[in-house]
């Protein structure tokens, strides 16, 4: 009796949640982005705005400008849906933003390759240096000055056989840009899919050997967007060992345990705990980029990698992936230069990063899974992020 009981308080918080999303829709209380703000030219390529709807009526938006990412409303424990994904109003804030990759795919590499360059078949490559980090050489950034998060992507709507929508955004890398050997072929598949997951596929094919790592950029705070700081939001990684980075967040090769370390998220606590932490990993009093070793990184199955919630709004999220690492930020560089869709300045810890991806600067490493394709084979992985309501106070 106690446990029909609870089913059926679990049963009638669903329908009042997914309710809520309904009405919340109609009632016109969602600020959703407005074609006006992105659809525009870009070197003779057009700029859009896209939108998907699931059944419980939560909203996720994209543009192919850089194949972004850029709002996702979902239930709060109120029932009110919340825009949980940090950006802008328009693409001229996009293009101008002094963090330039939100909501974007970033590639052909994520993360950072040492002085910019790696060898590959005992060829050595030169890639563009971009780094904020670098001394004497700048290190590579994300894709480098012309990556993936720049470029206008060709897209085309579906809805899949269960209903759900979604979108395909697909590029042509050049042989040769930024550096990077081979002609590339991209595509990113999203799906908003009705448990209010949003599903990043990612596919690329190459007519050379080159190396691909891709991940999405998006900036999180489940608080909403806008909406204070995320230090005090709940995190628990599947990680037993994090790589070990320099002060140029290149890492030294070692894998280091994370067992009594400040990096140990084992179990639930707060994302801001360690940051005025003495570690080497930690900038203290600002926070960390920290790559970390997903347990079973060996497997290619999909597994939860990480979850985080925010106490205030009830607001869940968990990520799945089949990649090997996670690359955890709390966005300590940003100084209230940005200012973000809520009208608001996006300030110090004002976001977090979960990006899941390959180990980064693996092709200086080879001790580290390879992130190497050749012709014949086809990068292919899978990232959900799933959110939820929890009632964890």
């Amino acid at each position: 009796m106690i446990f029909k009981s609870h089913l059926l308080i679990l049963l009638l918080s669903s329908l009042l949640v997914f309710s809520a999303c309904r009405d919340g829709e109609q009632a016109g209380s969602l600020n959703l982005l407005s074609h006006e703000g992105f659809d525009t030219i870009i070197n003779n390529r057009k700029v859009q705005l896209f939108t998907l709807r699931n059944s419980s009526g939560c909203v996720a938006q994209f543009t192919n400008f850089g194949a972004r990412w850029i709002s996702m409303w979902v239930p709060g424990r109120n029932g009110k849906l919340t825009d949980v994904l940090l950006g802008f109003n328009n693409l001229e804030d996009y293009i101008s933003a002094g963090e330039p990759y939100h909501g974007a795919i970033v590639g052909r590499i994520c993360g950072r390759i040492d002085d910019a360059e790696f060898f590959l078949d005992g060829k050595k490559y030169i890639l563009a240096g971009n780094d904020l980090f670098g001394v004497p050489v700048k290190n590579h950034l994300h894709g480098g000055i012309n990556g993936f998060h720049i470029q206008v992507w060709e897209s085309k709507t579906f809805v899949n056989k269960s209903g759900e929508q979604g979108i395909i955004f697909s590029y042509f890398s050049p042989d040769g840009e930024e550096g990077f050997p081979g002609n590339l072929n991209v595509e990113v598949h999203y799906t908003l899919s009705g448990r209010n997951e949003l599903i990043i596929e990612y596919r690329a094919v190459s007519d050379e050997t080159t190396i691909v790592n891709l991940t999405n950029h998006a900036y999180f705070n489940l608080n909403g967007e806008g909406n204070n700081n995320i230090l005090n939001h709940m995190m628990k990684v599947n990680s037993n060992k994090y790589i070990e980075c320099d002060r140029q967040l290149i890492p030294t090769g070692k894998l280091i345990h994370v067992r009594r370390s400040p990096l140990d998220y084992s179990k639930y606590k707060e994302m801001g705990e360690c940051i005025n932490t003495d570690h080497d990993q930690i900038f203290k009093g600002k926070g960390y980029a920290a790559a970390m070793v997903i347990k079973e990184e060996n497997s290619r199955k999909l597994k939860k990698m990480a979850s985080a919630y925010s106490t205030e709004s009830g607001i869940k999220m968990d990520l799945y992936s089949d990649k090997p690492s996670i690359q955890l930020y709390n966005a300590w560089l940003f100084d209230g230069t940005d200012i973000g869709k809520s009208g608001r300045p996006y300030l110090f810890s004002g976001g977090f990063v979960m990006e899941a991806q390959g180990y980064p600067d693996a092709p200086n490493h080879l001790n580290f899974p390879s992130i190497t394709i050749r012709p014949d084979e086809v990068y292919s992985h899978k990232d959900i992020y799933r959110f939820s309501l929890t009632f964890k106070k």
